[in-house]
C-alpha cells in the first residue's frame, strides 16, 4: 500500500465558515480532498450576523437537529461527490446528558459517519485535584458513551487537545488504555502538539499506536507574549501554515505512515487573516507533497 493510500487527506468543516456545503465539496475535489467532517453545533444567536468565522457564524448552518434529520441526504451527497462522510466533531465532553449524547449520535450515524468526536470529561478548574479519582469518573464516563456509540455502529474517538486531559501521548493512554481499539480511537492533534511542548513523535505514536484512529493536521507556533505582574513573560501562541509550525510535520507524517494502515490527515488550519478555502489549498498542497499525491489542480 503506498503511502498516499494509508494518509488520505480530509478536513474539517470548522475551518471553512464562508462555504455552503456544494462549495465545500467542489473545493475538496479540486484539492484532492476526500473526507469530510461535520461541524454539527448551534450557531449562538448573538453570532448569527456577524462575518463568518472558524467558532462563530457559519454559511453551513448544521445544526444537530438537521444532521439527524438530513444527514441521509447528506450523506448520499458527499459520496456522490466522491468524498467520504468520516466524523462529526461536536462540542461533546463524555460527562454529557443522555438526550443530548443520544442526539449527536444519531446525527452521526444518519450522516454516514462510522464515529463521533468525544472529549474527555473535564478535570476540575485551576485547582489541585485528586486525579486518581477523576481518571476513574472519566473512565466510567467514556464507557457509557462508548456502549451508546455502539448501539449506532459508531467509534468514538478522543481529541488530544490543549486543557483537556488528553493533551499528552501518557495522559491519553491512561482514559484508553481499557477499551478495545475497534471501540475508541485517538486523534493525534499535531497543533497541540506544538501547543503542549516538545513531544517525541516516535514515542508519541508508540504510546497510543493501537489507537491512533487520523490526525488533525495544522500549524501553531510561539510568539513573544506579555509579562505578568512580577516581570515574568508569557508566552503566546499563534495558529500558522503548516509550514511554518513549531512543530516538524513530515517527521509525525512517516511515523504514522509507519503503523501500516488508514489514518486520514485531516486538516485543521487556522492562520488567521486568510480566508478558509485559501488555508485548505495552502495546506493540501503541502501535504501532497508529503504523502506523494499528484499536485491538484486547484480551487
Amino acid at each position: 500500500m503506498a503511502c498516499s493510500d494509508r494518509l488520505p487527506l480530509g478536513v474539517t468543516a470548522v475551518m471553512l465558515p464562508e462555504l455552503d456545503l456544494d462549495q465545500q465539496i467542489d473545493l475538496c475535489r479540486s484539492l484532492g480532498v476526500t473526507h469530510y467532517v461535520y461541524r454539527p453545533r448551534h450557531i449562538p444567536d448573538g453570532r448569527r450576523h456577524e462575518p463568518y468565522s472558524n467558532w462563530g457564524n457559519h454559511r453551513f448552518d448544521l445544526t444537530p437537529e438537521r444532521l439527524a434529520a438530513e444527514g441521509a441526504d447528506l450523506a448520499r451527497q458527499l459520496r456522490d461527490a466522491g468524498l467520504v462522510p468520516w466524523c462529526t466533531v461536536p462540542r461533546l465532553t463524555a460527562d454529557v446528558e443522555d438526550e443530548e449524547l443520544e442526539l449527536h449520535l444519531a446525527g452521526a450515524a444518519a450522516g454516514g459517519c462510522q464515529r463521533v468526536r468525544i472529549m474527555p470529561t473535564p478535570y476540575p478548574g485551576e485547582r489541585v485535584f485528586d486525579f486518581g479519582e477523576y481518571l476513574d469518573q472519566a473512565r466510567k464516563d467514556l464507557a457509557g458513551v462508548v456502549e451508546r456509540a455502539r448501539a449506532h455502529q459508531l467509534k468514538a474517538v478522543i481529541e488530544m487537545h490543549v486543557g483537556t486531559a488528553a493533551c499528552s501521548p501518557g495522559l491519553t493512554r491512561l482514559l484508553v488504555q481499557d477499551f478495545d481499539p475497534a471501540h475508541v480511537g485517538v486523534i493525534l492533534d499535531l497543533p497541540n502538539f506544538a501547543r503542549e511542548g516538545a513531544i517525541r513523535p516516535n514515542l508519541a505514536i508508540s504510546v497510543l499506536s493501537d489507537w491512533v484512529d487520523h490526525c488533525h493536521v495544522g500549524g501553531s507556533r510561539r510568539v513573544q507574549g506579555d509579562y505578568d505582574e512580577h516581570g515574568f513573560r508569557k508566552a503566546g501562541q499563534l495558529m500558522c501554515p503548516l509550514t511554518e509550525s513549531d512543530m516538524h510535520t513530515p517527521t509525525w507524517v512517516e511515523l504514522v505512515a509507519s503503523l501500516g494502515r488508514e489514518v486520514p490527515l485531516i486538516i485543521e488550519d487556522y492562520t488567521p487573516g486568510v480566508s478558509g478555502a485559501m488555508r485548505l489549498e495552502a495546506t493540501a498542497r503541502a501535504l501532497h507533497r508529503l504523502v506523494g499525491l499528484p499536485e491538484p489542480a486547484g480551487a
